[in-house]
This record gives structure tokens, sequence and C-alpha cells, in this order.
């Protein structure tokens, strides 16, 4: 009797045991899987924190040709927060396993970014303007450092984190998305001439408007959905103090002139001239009556795909340049903590946040896709540079003066704002002399020194 009831204990210890170790891995097995999902924030949990906001009445400022550089800062930069936010939440990519299946779903990928390339007839057209030298040395450091964690390879067979070079855009081509006239369509008769038009539309509407060359700002570095690392820009305008001092900075009263620019350009591809004389250009008006008929209630590509416009009162004013895309779906055979990636991308934005580039050089591009997802740039069969309109100020003497849009001293000194310069944390620079520490850049970010007493 005594064996049997000893015997009896041991069996419920023994499944109290099993159920309460089932019960840990069942909840390991839920959060990993939590962290792993893109998550969508409810209704409430908004709500309850929002209720104090300082920038939550922003969301749902309305876009215009007419707002100014501080107003399509605050919806603009308000958006930046959001996503930056929810991109937290995507703190955990799953490991792949076997092997086999690993290559399987990354070939699916390498597949998957140049799909449009590989059906040899498709192309898209779109605007761009490239980054200068400077600004392309520091994002693309930038991205070194945010992505060193990984400790990444190109090579298809490994089981460590995976990086095709086709996922990472070249320092060379890095640019910000200006508009997508023309997305994905097959290419037919008469192409060239099209795309010839449609550039000479283009050049047209700068000159006609008065787009002049203008600087964008550094807002932040984010890795959206924790896959697609972009730097995300803001606009800066000229606003006057009270005394009559003209400062330029991201508050400007003038009107802010990415919006203005992507505006025009919908404008000018979608609608025809009082007079008739220009006529618009578009996939729909260049069908056929009937087929044309059944796509009136759509909404252009060109209004859906620029970034930053989308849906009559969704507009965010998006200004951004993809540095790189992670292939979240055959990452690593193991799981990728992205906490360390989110971490970095906020040091990095601390460090680099105001640096300034001038917007007054545009390419307008058709591509066949063979630079995947994300850049436009490589082997194009069309390219178009296009100058910004210069100012011309008539003096007193009757000389005519050319000039960009920007005073003399600000575009000279566009490349950055505070004492960063050229020297960005991988390159050696000679210190000035001076009496304080020669602390570099590149030591913020070293653990402290023990100094011996």
């Amino acid at each position: 009797m005594t064996t049997r009831g000893s015997t009896l204990r041991q069996a419920v210890s023994i499944g109290a045991s099993l159920s309460f170790a089932m019960a840990i891995g069942l909840g390991w097995y839920a959060n990993r899987l939590r962290r792993s999902r893109w998550l969508e924030q409810d209704e409430k949990e908004k709500d309850q924190e929002t209720t104090h906001s300082v920038i939550n009445h922003f969301s749902s400022l309305f876009l215009d040709p007419e707002t100014t550089v501080e107003e399509a800062n605050k919806r603009r930069t308000t958006s930046y927060y959001l996503k930056m936010r929810e991109a937290h939440h995507k703190s955990l990519v799953l490991g792949v396993f076997p092997p086999s299946r690993l290559k399987k779903l990354r070939l699916k990928e390498l597949n998957r970014a140049q799909s449009y390339w590989k059906k040899g007839n498709q192309s898209h057209r779109t605007i761009v303007c490239m980054c200068d030298k400077t600004t392309q040395k520091l994002l693309s450091n930038a991205r070194r450092l945010v992505l060193a964690p990984l400790q990444h390879s190109n090579d298809i067979d490994t089981r460590s984190c995976w990086i095709p070079d086709i996922n990472i855009v070249p320092k060379e081509d890095m640019h910000v998305t200006i508009a997508l006239p023309w997305w994905w369509h097959t290419i037919r008769p008469g192409n060239n001439e099209l795309t010839k038009k449609m550039a000479n539309r283009f050049k047209q509407t700068l000159l006609v408007e008065f787009h002049y060359g203008f600087q964008i700002e550094l807002e932040r570095i984010v890795l959206l959905g924790g896959k697609v690392l972009v730097a995300l820009w803001r606009c800066v305008g000229e606003r006057e103090t009270e005394d009559g001092r003209a400062i330029v900075d991201r508050h400007g009263t003038n009107i802010d002139p990415m919006v203005w620019l992507r505006e025009e350009i919908v404008r000018c591809f979608i609608t025809a001239s009082p007079d008739q004389r220009r006529q618009p250009l578009t996939y729909q008006h260049n069908k056929s009556d009937g087929d044309r008929a059944e796509e009136d209630a759509r909404q252009h590509t060109i209004m859906q795909r620029t970034p930053g416009m989308g849906k009559p009162g969704s507009a965010d004013g998006f200004i951004h340049t993809t540095l790189c895309r992670l292939p979240l779906d055959c990452l690593s055979s193991k799981d990728v903590e992205l906490d360390r990636i989110h971490r970095l991308c906020r040091e990095v934005s601390a460090t680099l946040n105001g640096h300034r580039m001038v917007v007054d050089k545009y390419r307008f591009i058709e591509s066949m896709g063979e630079g995947g997802e994300s850049n436009p740039c490589y082997n194009p069969i069309y390219d178009e540079t296009i100058d910004a309109p210069l100012r011309h100020e008539v003096h007193i003497d009757g000389t005519v003066e050319s000039r960009n849009g920007q005073g003399s001293n600000v575009v000279e000194n566009h490349t950055t704002i505070g004492t960063i310069g050229n020297n960005f944390w991988n390159e050696e620079v000679t210190p000035a002399p001076s009496n304080d520490t020669g602390t570099t850049l590149s030591a913020l970010f070293e653990p402290p020194r023990k100094y011996e007493k």
C-alpha cells in the first residue's frame, strides 16, 4: 500500500513538472511568435497613448500646394515617429531550418527582387534626386554601423545572416525619390518617344512654375517594419524673427518646396491645360476609350506610388532614401534579435540629425528593374539629368546675375550642421592643435576609459 502511494505521488509530481514545463515552453513560443510578427496597435492602445500626446493632432494636417514648411514638417515628422514606434514591435526574426529550406527561400527572394527584370518587357519611370558625395559617405557609414551586429554575408549558403547585394543600395546610387510618374508597365512600340515626352513635360514644369533648388534636412534613420532601412528627411525654409533677421530652419514660413513640387508634377501629368495644348500623360489616358472608362474611378498610380502622397487626406510628405532591405523570410538559420539594430538607428539618428542636402538636380529614369526593388539607377534604359532653374537678379547697372535658389553662403555650407564637417566615424583625421583631449566622433561610441589615479 505504501509502495502504491509512493508511486502515485511520484506520478503526480512528474505530471505537474511536465505541465509546468509545457506551460513555460508554450509561453516562450507564444512570446517568440509575438515578437516576430508585424503588430498593429489596436485603437484602444492608440487612444490611451495619445490622450496627452504632443503630436497627435498633427497627424490630421492636410497637405496641399499652399502648405508651409513648418506645417508640412509637423505632418511628416509625426508620421516618421509613428512609423518608428511601430517598427520597434518587430524585434525578432525567426530562424529557418533545415538549410535546404533556407536556401530555397533565399532563391525565391532573389527571384522576387528581380521579377520584373526577368520578364524582359517591363519598365517603370521615376524621378529622383541623387545624394551628394558627402551625404553618400555619411549614409553609407551609418548603414555599416547599424547592420554591423548582424555580421551579414552575401553568400547564399551561409547559415548566418544573409543580405544579397541586390538588397543593398550602392553608395553611388543613393537617392531621394521625388515622384513615380509611371508605374510598372509593358514596353510597347513608341515607348522611348513617350519617355522623352514625359521628361520634357517635367522639365517644362520646373521652368514654368519656378521650382528653384531647395534644402532637405536629415530627420532620422529607421528600420521600417523591421525590414527596410531608410533615411528620413524634412524640408527647411526661411522665417523672419521679430527684429527682422532671417533664419533658415525646419519652421520656415514659405511654401514647402517638396509638397509643392510633387503636387505640380502630378498636375502636369494627369490634367490638361486650359487651352488643351497640354494633354495628360498617364497610363489610363493612353488606353483605349473602352478600357479607360473602366478605370475612371481608380486613382492614378502617380498619386498612389509617389512617396508622401497617397489617397486624398492621407498624404504625409514622406521624404526618404532607401539604404537596405532585410530578407526577413530567409535571414538566418537562427533567431535574430533586432533590438540592437533599432538602438543603433536611434544613436545614428541622434548623431546625424540636421545634416543637409541641396535638391537642385533631378534624374528622370526609366528602369527595367535589374537593380532590384530600391535601385532604379542601375543600368536604366533612359536617363536624363535635369537642373532646377536658376534665379536671375538684375542689378541697378543693368547686369544680370544668375544663381541657384539658395543663398550662396547657405549652399556652400549645406553639407551638414555642427562641427562634424566631412569627417565621419571611420575616416582618419589630423586633429588641429587645441587644449581639449582630442576626442573623435567614433570615441563617443566606445566605453569610457579607466584612468589610474
